[in-house]
């Protein structure tokens, strides 16, 4: 035999001995392996789908409470949204519509319980949504005090002008002007020239003897 067959005859001797002593573990572990692809793509298809029928669900409600439907029938849909869906954030906008349908129903208190209950959403910028339409129903009810307290959470960047203007108008409420005519000048601040609502916030600071800033022209 040449010495380079015999060198392939040993190594492939090995071999056969290293998978009659391990084969059981190594034929285990491309199973288990096999076992754990697969269970990341059932999970993940799960995932899809409840997404689509949470999905659904909400648009469901949000569809009655836009046309005015049965008021049990909303309470029943949000419900049941919350019970199936209660990890995804749909259930946090089910809460905020349902809030929303409250306060034009001028039902402060109904809304504020909805949203006190949607506070620990598992979507940052939705919790931070709900402290700032909560602070806004706390001021509809009397309470600016407790309307402040609620803005003292750090506040994303992107809601930075609303909470801004929400803390002024708790400040004027309190009669605390030079602290609401600096909220004001705050939330303009962060807030785009052509905002819709910046008109309005432009009137409240001069209506407590502030002056507005010109938003800056854009650049060509």
């Amino acid at each position: 035999m040449a010495i380079d067959d015999q060198e392939e005859y040993e190594q492939g001797e090995q071999v056969r001995i290293w998978l009659r002593n391990n084969g059981s573990s190594v034929i285990g572990g491309i199973a288990v392996g096999l076992a754990l692809i697969a269970g990341w793509q059932w999970w993940q298809r799960k995932q899809e789908m409840q997404g689509q029928d949470a999905a659904a669900a909400y648009a469901v409600l949000s569809d009655t409470v836009h046309d005015h439907g049965d008021e049990k029938r909303i309470a029943a849909l949000a419900s049941a949204l919350h019970a199936d869906y209660a990890k995804t954030t749909y259930a946090t906008l089910a809460s905020l519509t349902v809030a929303a349908h409250q306060v034009e129903l001028g039902d402060g208190k109904a809304a504020l319980a909805t949203l006190d209950a949607a506070a620990h959403s598992p979507d940052p910028a939705l919790a931070a949504l709900v402290r700032l339409r909560a602070a806004r129903v706390l001021l509809t009810l009397g309470r600016p005090e407790d309307a402040l307290k609620r803005l003292e959470a750090k506040t994303d960047p992107a809601f930075a002008a609303v909470a801004g203007e929400i803390r002024g108008d708790a400040e004027r409420a309190l009669g605390r002007l030079d602290a609401a005519r600096q909220d004001y000048l705050d939330a303009l601040a962060h807030m785009p020239p052509e905002a819709p609502n910046r008109i309005l916030l432009e009137m409240k600071l001069a209506d407590i003897g502030g002056v507005a800033p010109k938003p800056e022209a854009k650049k060509a």
